[in-house]
C-alpha cells in the first residue's frame, strides 16, 4: 500500500525529494512612494518589485507561483490591506506555504505587527518568509529571520514612516499659513482699491 504523498514535494530523477513551495508574491507601495501623482494603472516601483520577484523565482525550482498580491498606495502601517489581507486567508486555507517580498518594509512599517508576522503567525502556519533584499529566508537559513538586524530594519521601517508623516504634516500645515497670509493681502489690498 502505497503512503499518501505532499502536494508540494516534487521528485526528482534520482529519487532525491525537493519541498516545492507554493508562493505568494506580496507587493505593497504607499501613497506617498508612488509616481507623483501620475495617472496609471500601476506604479514603477509595483512593476520593478514584480520584476525582481518573478526574477527570484524563475532562479528557484523550488519556488512556484500560487498568486500575486498587491497593495498599491497602501500605508504600511495598517495591516488592513486587500491584498494583504486576501493573502492571509489563502495562508489560512492552507493555499500558500510561503511569503516572498521584496524587503521587510514591504511586509509593512509597523516594527511590532511585522514582527509578529515574521516570529509568530508565519511559524504557526509553516509558512516559508522571504525578504530577497534583507537576506532573510525563514527556510534555507532560519537565523536570519531571527537575527538582531530584522527588529532594528523593522525598526528603523517604522520610524521612517513616522518621520515622513510628521513631514508631511509640517508641509501641509506651512501651506494652510501660506494661503492665510495670501487671503490676508488680497482683502487688504481689495479694502484699498474700494477706498
Amino acid at each position: 500500500m502505497s503512503g499518501r504523498k505532499s502536494k508540494y514535494v516534487l521528485e526528482t530523477s534520482n529519487t532525491k525529494e525537493i519541498k516545492v513551495w507554493s508562493v505568494a508574491i506580496y507587493i505593497r507601495l504607499s501613497q506617498e512612494d508612488s509616481d507623483n501623482g501620475e495617472e496609471k494603472s500601476e506604479s514603477n516601483s509595483i512593476t520593478s518589485q514584480k520584476a525582481l520577484l518573478n526574477e527570484f523565482i524563475e532562479e528557484h525550482n523550488d519556488l512556484i507561483i500560487y498568486d500575486t498580491y498587491v497593495d498599491d498606495g497602501y500605508t504600511g502601517t495598517d495591516f488592513n490591506r486587500p491584498g494583504f489581507q486576501r493573502l492571509l486567508e489563502d495562508m489560512r486555507t492552507g493555499n500558500i506555504n510561503c511569503v516572498l517580498v521584496k524587503d521587510l518594509s514591504r511586509l509593512g512599517r509597523n516594527y511590532i505587527e511585522v514582527g509578529n508576522y515574521i516570529e509568530q503567525i508565519f511559524p504557526l502556519f509553516n509558512i516559508r518568509f522571504i525578504a530577497i533584499n534583507d537576506s532573510v529566508d525563514s527556510f534555507k537559513n532560519p537565523t536570519s529571520a531571527n537575527t538582531i538586524l530584522v527588529p532594528f530594519k523593522n525598526l528603523i521601517n517604522d520610524e521612517y514612516c513616522r518621520d515622513t508623516s510628521i513631514k508631511i504634516k509640517s508641509a501641509l500645515n506651512g501651506r494652510k499659513k501660506k494661503r492665510r497670509i495670501r487671503r490676508g493681502i488680497c482683502i487688504l489690498w481689495i479694502y484699498k482699491k474700494s477706498r
